[in-house]
């Protein structure tokens, strides 16, 4: 398989599995996207960033449940994570917001950290 090909896949569907690395590097440049876009665009091309936020939490999702697959775990628990993220985002200037923020560190931590199973199980082949 390609790079090129492997980045679509690891951008565009939620199957499969990735290890800890392409998760890293996954989500590392969907972030550095993000941040450069809201301090970038001005107040009245606010729809822009909101399209924008749409298209990034679809690839987080996708890379995020491929992630969790590599743990054995269905993708669907990314909707909790997606669902507490959206809502720090939302209420970031409040306490509520930042504890959201604080909360989702712990889950992200360990997706990144602890390693996936390191045999075939029902998303796939453990990454290479």
């Amino acid at each position: 398989m390609s790079g090129a090909q492997r980045l679509g896949d690891l951008y565009l569907t939620a199957s499969g599995r990735i290890g800890r690395r392409g998760f890293v590097f996954g989500l590392a440049p969907l972030a550095a996207i993000w941040t450069a876009f809201v301090i970038l665009i001005p107040e009245p091309m606010a729809w822009v960033a909101r399209v924008l936020a749409l298209v990034l939490l679809y690839l987080a999702a996708c890379v995020t449940a491929q992630r969790l697959h590599d743990r054995g775990r269905a993708g669907w628990w990314i909707w909790p994570l997606l669902t507490a993220g959206i809502a720090a985002w939302i209420w970031r200037e409040t306490p509520f917001g930042w504890a959201l923020g604080v909360l989702l560190v712990a889950p992200l931590s360990d997706l990144a950290l602890r390693p996936g199973q390191p045999a075939f199980n029902r998303y796939g082949a453990p990454p290479h």
